[in-house]
């Protein structure tokens, strides 16, 4: 879904725990690192370790959190397919 945003050039899914977040860096050369509203990570401790692996002009934020009616996933999955025309199939079905 976050591919499919006008904005988002590319979108990835974070490393395991094991594997530092650093690592992708290299190969990937982010503008921006958006953490999650509700993921634990301190903004200047990510910020520090950028600096410290030669990454210090990438810009770290948090996303706020939604309050409306499509704050999730499942929201949004569910609002799509209650406005979804057909009453057979999805949006996703071939015919």
């Amino acid at each position: 879904m976050v591919s499919g945003l006008k904005p988002v050039d590319k979108s990835i899914i974070g490393n395991p725990p094991e594997i530092p977040i650093f690592e992708i860096l290299s190969e990937v050369r982010p503008n921006k690192i958006a953490l999650g509203y509700d993921q634990k990570h301190s903004i200047d401790s990510i910020k520090k370790g950028l600096i410290e692996h030669g990454f210090g002009d990438i810009e770290v934020i948090r996303v706020e959190g939604l309050s409306d009616d499509l704050d999730g996933t499942r929201k949004i999955i569910a609002k799509i397919l209650d406005i979804w025309p057909n009453k057979k199939g999805g949006p996703y079905e071939e015919d």
